[in-house]
């Protein structure tokens, strides 16, 4: 009863809250004087598991005093909510208690807190291709812009971003060495003058690494697979790889947010000289298509969170007067009566010489007026003349 009542609640303090996922998980204790603490301990160790699968954080500290190691601690902590648990299977053996668990897991969103609810515009530029070659099975030649596109269509399903179609352009030169051609502080130039050009906040860029074969896998017409594989009429296709890099830059200094690899693969069913193209029906309804759909999901989700964290920034495109005029447009969010602060642009360099994008606080807020569907108008209670606000200026929400 013991562990019922604690379970129930752990089921209480973290209420189902975002997008949960099912791992399953074991956990193992020591059977000391007690087999049922060392069941409990089992279980806490398999929900441990659990929660480190949605994401965790690492810190490691080390103190020396005169060249001897006086402390070495790693501390390891779990950002995830437990939403449900079902216990699989559980016994002793050798002297060990183990649980298996079936469990739903959720990530603690980054930056909960946060009240401000602005659409964010996001320009989601072409992806690279590192191996060409590899997209000739099923003619997937189109993904560099249909990939982004796709990604462009789930976005806008949600309520923090604003993505603009910018697929016709491409960031990279050479698609194998990205993000290579960024400086050593990971910034990529080309990115603040694509935000610029749309009027974009942030810039969503990616390549596609693989889409190569990875051997063969049976593929059964009948469903439980029994008398196909006794007749020996069981089929193959082919397992297909995808990898790919999704890179999201800041418009204004060009510097990396967020980089991660996404990796899956599936069975590649149409014949090899089908004509399938990417993100079609016929795509869609292969196994292989249904892995890269999910995998783009979870894109979306870490793109969208990661955005969410960000503060909304827009730029002064003129000023006279008490009056701004804004570069958001009301897809934004944006309503008369909102308030914004207003921060100054400027450069410094740092000690390799290299310029550095700064914002300064000039403890002024603008009211919004008008909210046109290209731009806004806010006015201030001072002379913007008086404080030197001027073009490429910045209003920020946090």
């Amino acid at each position: 009863m013991k562990w019922f009542n604690w379970m129930l609640l752990m089921t209480v303090l973290v209420a189902p809250h975002g997008v949960a996922r099912t791992v399953e998980v074991s956990g193992q204790a020591v059977i000391g004087s007690s087999i049922n603490q060392a069941r409990e301990d089992a279980l806490k160790d398999a929900l441990r598991q659990a929660s480190l699968q949605a994401g965790a954080s690492i810190r490691s500290t080390q103190l020396m005093t005169s060249g001897q190691m006086d402390r070495d601690e790693v501390d390891l902590r779990s950002q995830a909510r437990i939403r449900d648990v079902e216990v699989l299977h559980e016994g002793e053996a050798n002297g060990m208690y183990e649980v298996v668990l079936k469990v739903d897991v959720e990530p603690e969103t980054l930056c909960a807190a946060s009240n401000q609810n602005y659409r964010k515009a996001i320009a989601v530029a072409g992806f690279g291709l590192a191996r060409p070659a590899q997209a000739t099975l099923g003619r997937l030649q189109n993904i560099e812009q249909d990939l982004p596109r796709a990604l462009i269509n789930q976005l806008n399903r949600g309520r923090n971003v604003q993505a603009l179609d910018a697929t016709r352009i491409s960031l990279f030169r050479d698609p194998r060495r990205a993000p290579s051609f960024e400086t050593s502080q990971q910034r990529l130039t080309t990115s603040v003058a694509l935000a610029t050009q749309l009027g974009a906040q942030y810039v969503v860029s990616g390549v596609v690494r693989e889409l190569g074969e990875a051997g063969r896998t049976r593929v059964s017409s009948d469903p439980n697979g029994s008398w196909a594989a006794l007749l020996g009429l069981e089929k193959t296709a082919t397992q297909r790889q995808f990898v790919a890099d999704v890179f999201v830059h800041d418009g204004l200094s060009g510097a990396m947010l967020f980089q991660r690899t996404y990796e899956t693969s599936g069975a590649w069913t149409p014949k090899r000289n089908a004509s399938v193209g990417f993100a079609t029906p016929k795509f869609w309804q292969t196994p292989y298509g249904k892995s890269v759909d999910n995998l783009m999901t979870a894109m979306v989700e870490d793109v969208g969170e990661v955005i969410r964290c960000q503060p909304f920034m827009a730029r002064v495109v003129a000023s006279r007067g008490n009056r701004l005029h804004i570069e958001a447009s009301a897809a934004t969010g944006i309503r008369p009566g909102d308030k914004l602060q207003v921060y100054r642009t400027g450069t410094f360099y740092n000690l390799d010489l290299e310029p550095r994008t700064e914002l300064t606080d000039m403890a002024t807020e603008v009211v919004v007026k008008h909210v046109q569907p290209q731009f806004v108008v806010a006015e201030m209670t001072s002379d913007a003349g008086g404080l030197a606000i001027q073009r490429d200026d910045l209003v920020i929400a946090w």
